[in-house]
């Protein structure tokens, strides 16, 4: 990962929600991959299938990039992708993911792209079973399913977080956002091209106001959010841990930070505030 070349803009307030701007100065017009719209098949592995696993194969003339916390729907239960990852075209990659939806192990191979994006918080989560606990924790304030289906919850709540995210566009060249949460940063998200960020502006900002909801309305002042980022950026510089040879770890007390690089570049990098208290709920 090379190091990130961030910088913050003003901030828009939505109740608990904070939404803070920000620009890649690494950011590329030719991105050189596609989202994969209808090119990505996700399914079961072949055999006997596994629950930290998923098969990707990339149907599409170009490689496409697969992003960490998309909710994969179907097969033997719903999962959400633990990294993101570039597939090369006519290229299959087993994908790290995770179970959210912990009553049900029984169905098809085949998962849905629906577009939706877990919560900060279920994304957050280190290992299968604090994944789980984080449904259960949302589904207890919100609802859900016999099979504590994390897409049952999003469903039940979907017309409230899209209400408090409503009308909110990225600006010219953004390419992400500091999302903070009762007064606290919680996550940032940068991508390498402002057409990354567009395509995906909905649904990240409907998943943090899923967390937001029950939250005390307490805006996040410019000086937590710029020393979020400035640890950040002071991270992106050391030494990473390999994840699959596409995603590059690092973590302090203050930050959590996966990065995927491609190309010589970092295409998609995720900083989370390991100290936040929706996630220690």
């Amino acid at each position: 990962m090379d190091t990130l070349d961030l910088h913050l803009g003003r901030p828009v307030v939505r109740g608990a929600l904070t939404v803070f701007p920000v620009w890649n100065g690494a950011a590329v017009t030719a991105r050189g991959y596609d989202l994969g719209s209808g090119a990505l098949r996700v399914e079961e592995r072949t055999g006997a299938p596994v629950v930290a696993e998923l098969v990707v194969t990339n149907t599409g003339p170009r490689p496409a990039l697969l992003l960490e916390g998309e909710l994969l729907q179907g097969g033997q239960q719903h999962r959400v992708a633990a990294r993101s990852v570039v597939i090369d075209s006519c290229a299959s990659h087993v994908l790290e993911v995770r179970c959210v939806e912990e009553g049900r192990w029984s169905g098809g191979r085949g998962h849905a792209r629906t577009g939706h994006r877990a919560p900060v918080s279920v994304r957050a989560a280190q290992a299968q079973q604090s994944t789980w606990q984080r449904v259960r924790d949302l589904e207890s304030r919100h609802g859900g399913g016999e099979t504590h289906s994390l897409g049952d919850t999003l469903a039940g709540v979907e017309e409230r977080a899209a209400a408090l995210v409503a009308h909110l566009v990225p600006l010219p060249f953004q390419t992400g956002v500091v999302l903070c949460i009762a007064g606290q940063p919680v996550q940032l998200e940068v991508f390498d091209s402002p057409r990354t960020l567009a395509a995906v502006w909905d649904a990240a900002l409907r998943a943090a106001a899923v967390d937001a909801l029950d939250a005390a309305s307490i805006p996040t002042p410019g000086r937590r959010a710029r020393r979020f980022l400035d640890r950040v950026r002071q991270l992106s510089t050391e030494p990473a841990v390999s994840k699959g040879g596409r995603s590059e770890l690092r973590s302090s007390p203050y930050v959590e930070l996966a990065g995927l690089s491609w190309r010589g570049r970092t295409v998609h990098a995720v900083a989370t505030n390991p100290r936040h208290e929706s996630l220690h709920a």
